[in-house]
């Protein structure tokens, strides 16, 4: 009798201290991006040049096509989201600009050799 005591009073106690206890998977979401791909993006590129280093954009605005966001949201567990944007601005059908989180790469103004 002494020990199904015990046996209970130890499940019970596991269980509290579990009952705390919660999993959050981490989330992922949009465009993964590094620095070492931004490092590849000179002015000038093509739209098709750029896709290719890149990767497809997170979302073309939809009102003016030269603006190609690269989005990435990631929430790990319980922490706060780490969110990273990348915009890239075409003019003519080549890139000309780029804005957001990353550094933009000491070749950028350096055009590309045929």
């Amino acid at each position: 009798m002494k020990t199904s005591k015990l046996i209970l009073a130890g499940a019970l106690a596991a269980l509290l201290s579990c009952a705390g206890c919660a999993y959050r998977a981490d989330l992922a979401q949009g465009n993964f991006v590094e620095q070492s791909q931004v490092d590849k993006l000179r002015a000038g590129m093509t739209p098709e040049q750029v896709r290719f280093v890149m990767g497809t954009p997170m979302l073309i605005d939809p009102f003016d096509s030269s603006r190609w966001y690269y989005v990435h949201y990631l929430r790990e567990g319980w922490s706060d989201p780490k969110i990273e944007n990348l915009v890239l601005l075409f003019q003519g059908g080549r890139l000309i600009d780029m804005q957001g989180d990353f550094k933009r790469p000491a070749t950028f103004g350096i055009p590309l050799s045929n």
